[in-house]
């Protein structure tokens, strides 16, 4: 695992007076992996944890991983907690979309959440299918009103719309087939459920200020990477 520190400091002051001109924070990550069974199955757990000096909102404890795995000679099976990307080397991941994003680690969108889920790869000569089953929607994480690398109005979590009924316990599927085509490597990808990226709205909070509520829409995406 490791551990480490962070110092932002501002040249410039900050559009909203509530943010701060300068901000510490600490984090740490550790990793446990065992395996047995001859290797055909494996336990791995990967908790993070960081403090902020001054946002409240990136005080946050995660498990980024905490799966089972079951392999056998044609399949394997996943169970728990994972983070899962799909696509190539683009700068936006439009496919990728199983994990949530933790908006507070990263302003460039690249950390995620740890998502859970049920996994079936089934490892054929015509490629691998995997099929997904995902219990349990994360919202996306938001810096708070003191948090400096934020819209310019604050996101309010709390006031979180959902297209679905079922809100955040709104069961998602997805499928992803990949292969190896001579020189090139083809995934094509379907996920139906609540969509990663929300819409954002403008509103109130419970103090009466400003401030942007999201808003998750059911969605069907097809998605096709080539390298």
């Amino acid at each position: 695992g490791y551990v480490s520190s962070e110092y932002r400091a501002f040249t410039q002051s900050p559009a909203d007076t509530r943010q701060h001109h300068n901000n510490l924070s600490f984090a740490g990550q550790a990793e446990y992996f065992t395996d047995w069974d001859d290797g055909r199955q494996s336990f791995t757990i990967t908790p993070f944890i960081r403090w902020d000096e001054n946002d409240s909102e990136r005080n946050h404890a995660d498990i980024r991983e905490l799966t089972w795995l079951k392999a056998a000679d044609d399949w394997e099976l996943r169970v728990g907690l994972r983070k899962v990307f799909w696509g190539v080397t683009e700068s936006q991941h439009l496919v990728d979309i199983i994990n949530q994003t933790d908006l507070v680690e990263a302003a460039d969108g690249e950390e995620k959440l740890g998502q859970p889920m049920i996994n079936l790869a089934l490892i054929r000569e015509w490629g691998t299918l995997d099929l997904f089953v995902l219990p349990g929607f994360r919202e996306r994480t938001s810096p708070s009103e003191e948090g400096r690398l934020r819209f310019a109005l604050p996101v309010d979590t709390e006031q979180a719309n959902y297209e679905s009924s079922d809100k955040e316990e709104h069961i998602d599927y997805a499928a992803r087939w990949t292969h190896t085509l001579s020189d090139w490597d083809v995934g094509l990808s379907y996920f139906n459920g609540t969509s990663r990226d929300p819409l954002f709205i403008p509103g109130l909070d419970n103090k009466g200020q400003p401030v942007l509520i999201p808003d998750y829409k059911l969605i069907k995406q097809w998605g096709l990477d080539l390298q």
